[in-house]
């Protein structure tokens, strides 16, 4: 009689025992293994299946072992199209022999070859780091130590939720690997580290934190930041050009979620200063009513701003543009030659003379609009380029201010 088997996939043993380790145990209609522990401690189980026959009393299963050459291991007998044994590591072979109801012996099936190989349990020691927080701008490696860990190993991140696999690994030694996750993949959690070894047997560790050290993060930022005037009484007083006595300091905080737009807030005190001989001017200039004003007048001014930011960012903050709209107040104190006579006949009156040479704490009001752009350097240091338009209601003036800012992430 000839017999149809649907052969067994994956057949495993164990060298040791091991305790408190359970697999659920397949349907007998299923080949491959499974983890017996009726008699106390857990044995590793191999099911072979073959199609059931019509009229069959009971089968015979013939196991030889290659040593070699193929040698007689066992005979076993069944009543069903199964058998469960426990095989030590090694080649085989089987065939099967069914007995018709009158117990005469049928047609043998043909030999069909199987392997048995050793299933190691994993085991972890130490797992660095124990975090991953995602408002930090660090590569996502996972280093693991242990035992029994091999390159077709299965590991991954995971809870009742989600599972994060490593888009690299790499095994020393089978006792340590190195697991590169995706940063775009994280998704906040508590999760187990599991490592599954060929053949079934898994370690599990778990506590593993992926989310935000912080709530809220922080850029402190000082920058170079000069003014150009660009219309209005300061541009009719001190010209269109590049005035580079100018610094800032900028405190910006943004919710530390990742977003693909972010909204903050960003606080900025500044020192300028308008001075003919502290500008970039024409050398060629030969008006004389520029040579004169701008020779006998200087103007400070103090400054302080409120923005509101919405970020746009890139690579979780790697590199980022932001929107920046908001008011603030400038304190003026100006100081010049007196001249009346000459600046005065030049004009007719004295108004420009006057306007801002004596100016003590003069506070004058107005709305900034900025753009600016964020590129990491290093881990928490970035650069950051922008430049905003500011209109003074007072005056009427329009000043241009780029600037270029060294970033500190705290």
């Amino acid at each position: 009689m000839e017999i149809k088997k649907t052969i067994f996939v994956f057949l495993y043993t164990i060298v040791f025992l091991f305790s408190g380790l359970l697999y659920a145990q397949q349907s007998p209609e299923s080949p491959g293994f499974f983890i017996d522990t009726s008699a106390g401690e857990p044995v590793f189980k191999q099911r072979l299946v073959w199609d059931k026959e019509d009229y069959v009393l009971y089968y015979e299963v013939t196991i030889q072992i290659f040593s070699g050459q193929f040698k007689g291991y066992r005979v076993e007998k069944t009543k069903n199209n199964y058998i469960e044994i426990s095989l030590s590591p090694g080649r085989y072979r089987y065939c099967v022999t069914p007995y018709d109801l009158l117990e005469r012996r049928c047609d043998s099936s043909d030999w069909e070859e199987f392997s048995i190989t050793t299933a190691y349990r994993p085991e972890i020691i130490k797992i660095t780091p124990e975090a991953f927080y995602m408002d930090q701008n660090k590569n996502r490696v996972l280093l693991i130590s242990g035992n029994n860990i091999f390159n077709d190993s299965v590991i991954s991140l995971r809870n009742e939720e989600n599972e994060l696999f490593p888009i690299e690994m790499v095994v020393t030694n089978n006792s340590s690997v190195k697991l590169t996750f995706n940063d775009d993949a994280l998704i906040p959690g508590t999760y187990e580290l599991c490592i599954i070894n060929p053949g079934g047997l898994e370690v599990v560790s778990g506590g593993f934190f992926i989310g935000y050290n912080r709530q809220i993060e922080a850029f402190f930022k000082l920058g170079f930041n000069p003014i150009i005037p660009l219309a209005g009484e300061l541009e009719e007083m001190y010209g269109p050009f590049f005035y580079y006595p100018g610094v800032t300091f900028r405190l910006e905080s943004l919710s530390s979620q990742r977003a693909s737009f972010k909204a903050g807030v960003e606080f900025a005190l500044s020192f300028y200063r308008l001075e003919y001989e502290l500008s970039i001017h024409p050398p060629n200039l030969t008006d004389d009513k520029y040579q004169y004003q701008y020779a006998n007048k200087g103007l400070s001014l103090y400054d302080f701003c409120f923005n509101v930011l919405l970020e746009k960012r890139y690579y979780h903050l790697r590199n980022s543009i932001t929107l920046a709209f908001g008011f603030g107040f400038t304190v003026l104190n100006g100081s010049g030659k007196d001249d009346h006579d000459y600046y005065g006949n030049y004009y007719g009156n004295n108004y420009y003379n006057d306007r801002y040479k004596d100016t003590k704490n003069e506070i004058n009001t107005y709305v900034d609009l900025g753009i600016s752009g964020l590129f990491l350097i290093k881990d928490s240091y970035y650069l950051e380029t922008g430049v905003e338009l500011v209109y003074y209601f007072s005056g009427a003036s329009f000043l241009l201010r780029p600037r270029i800012s060294m970033v500190i992430k705290v």
